[in-house]
């Protein structure tokens, strides 16, 4: 079991980007939008749409101005900030990766160090269906993914009904129909256990991503 804060990017800023990038123009199954695909015909998100809130949000990853230049160097442009190279001081001293962290007090040190780049992210808190750990006080709950804390944020909500990136989602847009109208305004289950659902329809095909630790993660939005 697991939780924690994590600074994840604002939804609004993902799907604009996968718009921009074209890639989900080009389905041959339909000329219309599915599920929360990012679509050309639907660039602008309709006021009572889903927007996804999860984990799977593109997070601040930790990087140290020295890592920044030796990436840079080697062929691969990178930028460190304040906020990343304090976040990979955090992660030095805990031991946790992956933009997860444990202390209240740590993430609103990050999350200062962002200063004005602060209007791209937004702090989130996470933990998994079980885990005794408490939101923080005045924590507005927002629903439950359905996802796993470990390695690249991976969540099967994500994937496959709003940001498809490794496995996707079915081209006719039908297979997840009926679990995509069961999410709430922040593209997330309501409850453990519609989400717990969700997953094991998700994991009855054989394309889609399997994980030992997939669960349901209560998300909960953090202001700072």
């Amino acid at each position: 079991m697991a939780s924690g804060y994590l600074i994840a990017t604002r939804f609004e800023l993902l799907y604009d980007a996968a718009l921009r990038s074209g890639r989900y123009d080009n389905n041959p199954n339909t000329t219309k939008p599915i599920y929360g695909v990012p679509h050309k015909s639907r660039a602008i998100l309709p006021p009572n749409f889903p927007r996804y809130r999860g984990i799977n949000r593109d997070p601040l990853r930790a990087l140290s101005y020295e890592e920044a230049k030796f990436f840079t160097e080697a062929g691969t442009p990178s930028v460190a900030s304040e906020a990343t190279a304090l976040l990979n001081k955090i992660e030095l001293s805990t031991g946790r990766e992956d933009g997860w962290v444990t202390s209240a007090n740590d993430i609103e040190c990050v999350w200062n160090a962002l200063g004005g780049g602060q209007n791209k992210y937004e702090v989130i808190f996470g933990k998994e269906f079980g885990d005794p750990a408490l939101p923080p006080k005045g924590a507005l709950f927002l629903g439950c993914d359905v996802a796993y804390f470990c390695s690249d944020h991976f969540s099967c909500i994500c994937d496959a009904l709003f940001i498809p990136i490794w496995h996707g989602t079915d081209p006719e847009g039908m297979l997840f129909r009926d679990h995509f109208f069961k999410l709430n305004e922040h593209g997330l289950f309501d409850s453990n256990e519609q989400a717990l659902d969700y997953l094991h329809y998700y994991l009855s095909f054989d394309w889609t991503e399997r994980d030992d630790n997939f669960t349901s993660i209560e998300i909960y939005s953090v202001t700072l």
